[in-house]
């Protein structure tokens, strides 16, 4: 199950790559209106938000190897991730009520929500990208970061992952492979935003 997972996470950082890599500076930083994001600012949140999932599981891996419940339970204050028509003020009276509706969600239905922009979020602030990045430390960064990640669950092999949890008020209960899962659609969802920009008129030639 994890191997599958992994192969579904690494085939849609193949798209992400493909994308990106006939692009150059200029078509990278092209903004289709003050605000948005570019398309080397969408591939740097990527790679933020698999480096953030990574020491979620990262940290797992290191309570099982102590001997502890491998379950994490993370807040709004920690990962920031909240629908737009909640600011941060407001997300700590919401957590709870949150937390108990994303347990009641189907997957199926939080797989819809993670893909398509049915509702609209904001990224948490650790995986808001870094504006103006070279090329190709761009595309470096895509490839070593899926290469990161790939390591940790080869190098913890036989290990349960699926006994792994995170849990999140927004995103709910997830073991590892439905990690894998989330950022699988979370990398496709973006490759439409991108796809956006791409063909926006004044996208530069």
């Amino acid at each position: 199950m994890i191997d599958q997972a992994i192969a579904g996470f690494a085939a849609a950082r193949a798209q992400t790559i493909a994308a990106i890599t006939p692009l150059n500076q200029v078509q990278l930083d092209f903004r289709s209106r003050p605000g948005s994001w570019s398309v080397g600012e969408v591939a740097d949140h990527l790679v933020l938000a698999e480096a953030l999932y990574r020491g979620e599981m990262e940290r797992l891996v290191e309570l099982v190897k102590k001997g502890e419940r491998p379950y994490i339970r993370r807040s709004f204050k920690e990962v920031n991730v909240s629908p737009f028509f909640l600011p941060d003020p407001v997300l700590t009276m919401f957590q709870v009520p949150l937390g108990i509706m994303s347990r009641m969600i189907p997957q199926p239905v939080r797989e819809m929500v993670t893909q398509f922009p049915l509702l609209p979020t904001r990224n948490p602030d650790i995986a808001t990208p870094r504006p103006g990045r070279g090329a190709e430390l761009i595309k470096k960064d895509l490839v070593d970061s899926l290469a990161q990640t790939r390591a940790l669950i080869a190098n913890n092999a036989g290990m349960d992952f699926a006994s792994m949890i995170s849990e999140h008020p927004l995103t709910g209960v997830t073991n590892v492979a439905q990690i894998f899962g989330f950022l699988t659609l979370h990398e496709r969802r973006h490759h439409t935003q991108m796809e956006r920009v791409r063909t926006n008129p004044r996208f530069p030639q």
